[in-house]
């Protein structure tokens, strides 16, 4: 199998490459990530006159490629230029939790999603905790190297992927569930001298939804989401579609 790997934390993250790792002696792979922490980009992506550079680092063992770009530049690059025609793209593992109103803005998410919007299967890794180390990364990894061919049977719709967190501590399971869709990061803006902020956020968990990713995995389960790049919402085609506009 061809498995591209990208992220959002950076081409020498030890996240990224604790999945890498096992994969490399039995699949052709490589690596195309951005050359430093580019978290929260989102969907963002480069357009010209701007430029991209790409590097190839040594050392790992397989390819790697630092891109100075984005993680959606990272897989648009990869499948154009380096890395043709991969069979998967794994995307993480990302340090930090990626549940709920935080998938709109992840980078890890987002290289995920642009490579399933081109036909892609395509999944995004990340770990609730921000501080975990090479050995529990390995075993965040473990789980999707034990567990892939049964990841790769299930026929997903076209333009979806599949979302996984994992949780602080030893997982006591694997929840498959809805993206919670309530606000939990409330937004806040300390000021600084002059004209300049510094963001200062909290999370509230309060309206958690007791059915969603971010609760499972805030209790202690790994959690899988599928998610579909159609943002519509069809209910309201009809209705919007009887209303009698002025031109």
């Amino acid at each position: 199998m061809r498995i591209l790997f990208t992220n959002d934390d950076g081409y020498d993250s030890q996240g990224l490459h604790a999945v890498a790792d096992l994969f490399k002696d039995d699949n052709e792979i490589a690596v195309v990530a951005p050359d430093y922490q580019r978290s929260g980009a989102s969907h963002s992506l480069t357009l010209k006159p701007n430029m991209l550079t790409c590097k190839k680092i040594e050392g790992y063992g397989y390819d790697v490629y630092a891109v100075g770009g984005t993680p959606v530049d990272c897989v648009k690059f990869a499948r154009n230029c380096v890395f043709k025609k991969p069979d998967l793209v794994i995307s993480g593992i990302n340090r930090g939790e990626n549940l709920g109103s935080d998938i709109w803005y992840s980078g890890t998410v987002s290289a995920a999603v642009d490579a399933a919007h081109s036909g892609l299967r395509a999944i995004a890794l990340s770990a609730i905790d921000h501080k975990a180390d090479k050995e529990r990364l390995s075993r965040y990894a473990r789980f999707i190297k034990n567990n892939l061919s049964l990841l790769m049977e299930i026929e997903l719709l076209p333009k979806t992927i599949l979302n996984i967190n994992f949780p602080k501590g030893d997982p006591q399971g694997v929840k498959v569930v809805k993206m919670n869709t309530q606000e939990t990061f409330i937004d806040g803006y300390d000021k600084q001298s002059g004209d300049t902020y510094i963001p200062s956020g909290y999370r509230d968990y309060s309206l958690l939804d007791k059915d969603s990713d971010e609760f499972w995995g805030l209790n202690g389960y790994i959690t899988i989401t599928p998610l579909m790049i159609d943002r519509t919402e069809y209910r309201m085609l009809d209705m919007l579609k009887d209303r009698k506009y002025k031109l």
